[in-house]
């Protein structure tokens, strides 16, 4: 193993390429940093600084061509503008210490369907990891929890608000400006509230904007601060290592540690996104600037690990000075961790420079799921907020596997509401979630309505049309297919429409509106190896067109599979 002294050594090097090098080697060699038991503790607190100005001064030298930092405020207005920096980072630095009362966690345990997670943490650990590449780390326990967390809290506890439906006439109310805080709002954090009024009927409302998460758990509603809020608590109710994470450029969300990857996964439960960092940048389309994580333990700027673009960065980072920054972090983490015992200190400052050293040496790799936009909030304040782009998905085919291939006869079926496809005679489990056996796909998200307590596939918000298709391949086989039976219901309304199509070779069938159909062996092309299912999403009525196609709709309780494909061979 490589210590921790020698390898800081490299790092700090006059050549910053030499630096960013020796990182790239580190963690080829292991990814792990090992300080030796004879280093004092003061000597760590030393490498951690200079990694931290190491990373800064590289940056701000590579954004120097065209524009200096040091010029872009005159001093006064910079410090006018430092100030208000720290108190953004003071305020939320004391805020998250609320996550940590006994009494607040124990209200969100009873809240929480605990011991349903736990199973559905277990089921996914025993399949998730036998998917696992040949360089990646298998997850954990905590892991799959986070995973089946994300899911719950999005789709079934937290609601998101865009602006509130009015309940004399139902249609959409108009937010007309702030209005003033009752004594209780701001026992709650609530200082900021909202106006709504109809145009209709004149019936007014008003939301709270509450920043506290005992009151959140009541409401269970809003926009990300909300959410994230509400998140970061429960993690730590789960009792995972959580931060509460800021973006300047107005988006909050949530980190957890994972021992099991040895670093900071980024999760968004508004997307109910897990470790795709890289997501606002290039999905998005967000000019990052200032990203900050709070914790009890410390407050980061963790802004590295969310762009691929560190330059462009550097360039807009002008609200105060890098090296400045560095010593209120680090201050402002000394004064917290006073009174921490030796062993907890030398954990933190092992972890913060093991972290540093990851943003110097991390893979900007975009990931499919970073590439997608928004999902969250209405179309219209998505697209004012220049957060959104269409979304796709493809590459799966299901290949017949050599059970299926002695018994002559492949089965899968599909149910939105477990959101989970099942394949008879399969060798291997097809990972949770709709996308997961699709071909191809452009518009098309699983929808869940909390009201109705329904759920099924349908076009993205506000897309004119949507298209799905799945595969099935037996090429590699000497097989011939003798019959094939499709169950794809659907339900349309107003005008809304699904066409719907099976076609092997040059042969295509339409799919009826009943949702049934099978095809016998004179009707299949003799010599066939393929066969695709595809469906195309159009039509619909007003503002809601896109949700007037679906397919599969049933309740969210149901045990039933509205998708089933079986296709026998000779």
């Amino acid at each position: 193993m490589t210590e921790l002294s020698s390898c800081v050594e490299s790092l700090l090097e006059n050549d910053p390429e030499l630096a960013e090098g020796a990182v790239d080697v580190l963690m080829k060699a292991g990814d792990k940093l090992i300080l030796p038991q004879s280093d004092p503790l003061d000597n760590l607190r030393l490498y951690r600084e200079q990694l931290m100005h190491l990373k800064t001064d590289h940056l701000k030298k590579a954004a120097c061509g065209t524009q200096q930092q040091s010029t872009v405020n005159t001093l006064p207005v910079l410090m006018a503008s430092e100030t208000e920096v720290k108190s953004n980072l003071v305020s939320n630095f004391e805020r998250v210490l609320v996550y940590e009362s006994p009494a607040l966690q124990e209200k969100a345990r009873q809240l929480l369907p605990e011991q349903r997670l736990h199973e559905l943490a277990r089921n996914t650990l025993s399949s998730i990891n036998k998917d696992i590449g040949e360089k990646e780390k298998p997850l954990d326990f905590q892991d799959c929890l986070l995973i089946q967390l994300l899911e719950w809290f999005k789709n079934s506890f937290f609601t998101w608000f865009d602006c509130p439906s009015c309940p004399m006439c139902h249609k959409n109310m108009t937010m007309v400006g702030s209005l003033p805080p009752t004594e209780d709002d701001l026992v709650w954090g609530g200082s900021r509230v909202e106006g709504y009024a109809c145009s209709s009927c004149n019936t007014s409302e008003r939301f709270a904007r509450y920043n506290h998460p005992g009151k959140l758990l009541e409401t269970r509603r809003g926009r990300c601060g909300e959410w994230a809020n509400c998140f970061t608590l429960l993690c730590r109710t789960l009792g995972m290592d959580a931060r509460y994470v800021l973006d300047f450029t107005d988006h909050v969300w949530t980190e957890v540690y994972s021992q099991s990857q040895g670093r900071w996964l980024h999760a968004d439960c508004c997307e109910n996104k897990l470790d795709s960092p890289l997501m606002y940048e290039c999905g998005w389309g967000k000019k990052l600037t200032y990203i900050f994580a709070f914790s009890k333990d410390e407050v980061v700027d963790v802004t590295w690990r969310y762009t691929s673009k560190q330059k462009e960065v550097m360039k807009r980072r002008n609200k105060c000075r890098e090296k400045w920054l560095v010593s209120t972090l680090l201050n402002m983490n000394k004064k917290r961790q006073e009174t921490y015992a030796p062993t907890r200190k030398n954990f933190l400052e092992l972890r913060l420079v093991a972290e540093t050293a990851q943003f110097l040496g991390q893979n900007h790799t975009v990931k499919e799921s970073e590439k997608q936009g928004r999902s969250s909030g209405s179309l219209a304040w998505r697209l004012s907020r220049g957060e959104t782009q269409a979304a796709s998905v493809s590459g799966y085919t299901f290949h017949i596997n050599s059970s299926e291939e002695m018994k002559k006869e492949f089965v899968v079926k599909y149910s939105p509401a477990q959101d989970q496809y099942i394949r008879l005679n399969a060798e291997e489990a097809i990972p949770k979630g709709w996308q997961s056996g699709v071909n191809a796909a452009k518009n098309i998200s699983r929808k869940r309505e909390a009201d109705w307590k329904m759920v099924y596939l349908c076009r993205t918000e506000g897309s004119p049309e949507g298209e799905v298709s799945w595969v099935f391949d037996w090429s590699h086989t000497n097989l011939k297919v003798t019959s094939a039976l499709v169950v794809f219901q659907h339900t349309t309304y107003e005008d809304g429409c699904v066409d719907w199509q099976l076609c092997t070779g040059d042969v295509c069938v339409s799919g009826p509106k009943e949702g049934v159909l099978e095809l016998t062996k004179d009707v299949l092309e003799r010599g066939a190896k393929k066969l695709e299912l595809s469906a195309v999403l159009t039509k619909g009525q007003g503002d809601v067109a896109w949700q007037h196609a679906q397919l599969f709709r049933q309740p969210d309780s149901s045990t039933e599979f509205p998708f089933y494909v079986r296709l026998r061979f000779g």
